[in-house]
């Protein structure tokens, strides 16, 4: 029973409402042209759009809300605009500038009804029950402009990371690049670095993307980035110096967009390693060192593996220490004391288990070429393990 009296004193409000604009067409168009004008005027994205496109959305809302309060049912329903405000996204105008909008035109609207109102001497309580339905249509409409906003913006991501995805695969469609690179402000003239990180959904991931969308844009081009692979893969139009961050980003060199397949294989590349080896913030290839050689020669080194680690390999646990205590002895530069420091054994553990290595793979390590040989199957086999245990990688 409480329900249905809601909905007749909802009838008699939206009844009176009607009553009072009977007969104002002409002076809804006259408030639609106002209405144009002033967003034209406070809000500038209105000024690229037509007066008349403008003026014709504008009165297109007051005639639904005209049509809501003739109609057997004056409850508020957001479908009723969500057409129209789909069509505005059309058009580019930013949606949340909308709900701006349609907050200023219930304004006017209420102004012509509240005109009326007095010269009809209408109650207070009458002019109050009109302006609170008035707003709840306004607030109801504002709500379906943050629904379609969430609906275009999933839409822009999914239609954004396919263009990503085309982009560092060299599988995008040269007919459609320039019309695709518009929409998301691709500047395929300018040349971007793709970035690469590990997306985790941390606050340190989200943390690295606000950082590159901060600090890398350049001028009026942005940085445009997608969620593809649980890998943030992002194009930067600028690289400004000493970028810090807490997590690894894998850097490639600058390309122009429709060439980005390049620079993302060298940012994948390096972000693959940055992680293997414990390394954080921005780097490139260049940046690694000799890290980068790991993944030459594959073949040649697995033949270099066989000769030199099998031999601690099937000794197990014991052949694996040996392994793992000199690949840290050349971390350390060879240092005694800080080897046995980081692995909490004693000084001579370690210059025994450094023997026991050069009397089992016949690698010297002080000699120049086997101390290279042995950094390198060493390495090489620390970043399989770390494969192995991080498939993403």
């Amino acid at each position: 029973m409480h329900e249905d009296g809601d909905t007749t004193r909802e009838r008699e409000i939206a009844a009176r409402i009607s009553s009072l604009i009977a007969g104002a067409d002409a002076e809804l168009d006259s408030v639609a042209s106002r209405l144009a004008e002033m967003y034209r005027q406070r809000i500038p994205v209105y000024d690229s759009v037509a007066h008349e496109e403008v003026q014709r959305n504008t009165r297109a809302v007051l005639d639904i809300v005209l049509w809501r309060v003739r109609s057997d049912s004056p409850s508020v329903d957001e479908s009723d605009v969500t057409d129209l405000l789909r069509r505005w996204s059309d058009q580019t105008i930013p949606l949340e500038l909308v709900a701006h909008s349609i907050q200023l035109g219930a304004r006017e609207l209420f102004k012509i009804i509240r005109h009326k109102a007095v010269e009809q001497s209408l109650t207070t309580a009458a002019v109050d029950d009109i302006q609170d339905m008035m707003w709840k249509w306004a607030t109801s409409y504002s709500a379906a402009v943050n629904t379609v906003m969430q609906e275009r913006a999933v839409t822009g991501a999914i239609r954004r990371a396919d263009l990503i995805r085309q982009l560092v695969e060299g599988s995008y469609r040269p007919a459609s690049l320039n019309s695709d690179a518009n929409e998301h402000g691709i500047d395929l003239t300018h040349e971007y670095r793709v970035a690469c990180v590990v997306w985790d959904e941390t606050s340190k991931s989200s943390d690295a993307r606000a950082m590159l969308r901060m600090r890398c844009s350049a001028g009026l081009l942005e940085v445009v980035d997608a969620i593809i692979d649980r890998h943030l893969v992002a194009l930067l139009p600028n690289v400004p110096d000493r970028l810090e961050c807490s997590v690894a980003i894998g850097l490639g060199d600058a390309r122009t967009a429709s060439e980005a397949r390049s620079s993302y294989e060298q940012a994948q590349r390096a972000l693959s390693l940055a992680v293997t080896f414990e390394k954080t913030g921005v780097v490139d290839l260049a940046a690694l060192g000799p890290l980068p050689l790991l993944s030459f020669a594959d073949d040649v080194a697995e033949q270099m593996a066989t000769v030199h680690l099998d031999p601690l390999l099937v000794r197990g646990v014991a052949g694996r220490e040996i392994m793992d205590t000199v690949a840290t002895y050349l971390d350390h530069d060879r240092r005694v004391d800080d080897t046995a420091a980081a692995l909490y054994v004693h000084r001579n553990t370690v210059r025994n288990r450094v023997a026991r290595f050069s009397d089992l793979t016949g690698l010297d390590i002080d000699s120049t070429a086997d101390l290279v040989l042995a950094w390198w199957l060493l390495t090489r086999d620390r970043a399989q393990r770390a494969a192995l245990e991080n498939p993403a990688l």
